[in-house]
C-alpha cells in the first residue's frame, strides 16, 4: 500500500491555468477575435471563468497512516472561485486516526430519472469520532483495493 491514499482530485495550479486559458480562447472565439468591443470580451471572459472553474473542481480528502485530511470548498460558486484562485482559504479538517471510534461504509442508490443517467451510486465513509461527532466523507468512484486499505487504516 502507498503511504497516502487520495480520494477525489486535488486542485493543481496547472489545471486552473489551463482552464483559464481555454476560457480565454473560447471568449476570443465568441467575440470574433477582436471584431466585437473589448468590454463584450471582458463580460464573456468573466462569465466563462465564473461558470467553468467552480464546476470543474470539487472537494477531496486523503488518508495516511496517522490522520485523515479533508479539503472542502464552499458550495457558493463565487466563494469557491476565490478559493480556487487562492484569494480565500479553503476549509481544511484534520482527523487523527486515534480519534475514530467507528468507521462504516454506507451505500446509497442513485435514483435514476433518465435512461441515460450513468452516474454511479453513492458510497460514503462515515466516521464516528470520540468527541461524539460524525464525519461523512464521499468515496466517489473509488477502486475496491483502496477501499480495503482505507478500512484497514481506520480500524
Amino acid at each position: 500500500m502507498k503511504d497516502r491514499i487520495i480520494v477525489g482530485n486535488p486542485v493543481k495550479l496547472s489545471h486552473v491555468l489551463i482552464g483559464i486559458i481555454v476560457v480565454i480562447f473560447l471568449s476570443l472565439f465568441l467575440t470574433g477575435f477582436g471584431y466585437q468591443p473589448w468590454w463584450l470580451f471582458l463580460i464573456v471572459l468573466i462569465l466563462g471563468v465564473f461558470v467553468t472553474l467552480p464546476t470543474c473542481f470539487s472537494s477531496y480528502w486523503q488518508i495516511d497512516s496517522k490522520n485523515i485530511t479533508s479539503i472542502t470548498y464552499d458550495s457558493n460558486d463565487a466563494l469557491k472561485l476565490l478559493q480556487l484562485l487562492g484569494l480565500r482559504k479553503k476549509d481544511k479538517q484534520i482527523i487523527n486516526l486515534s480519534e475514530i471510534k467507528n468507521a462504516s461504509v454506507v451505500y446509497r442508490k442513485n435514483l435514476r430519472l433518465s435512461p441515460v443517467d450513468f452516474n454511479p451510486d453513492y458510497l460514503d465513509l462515515i466516521l464516528d469520532l470520540n468527541k461524539g461527532t460524525k464525519v461523512t466523507l464521499s468515496l466517489g468512484s473509488i477502486e475496491y483495493h483502496k477501499l480495503d486499505s482505507i478500512l484497514t487504516l481506520t480500524k
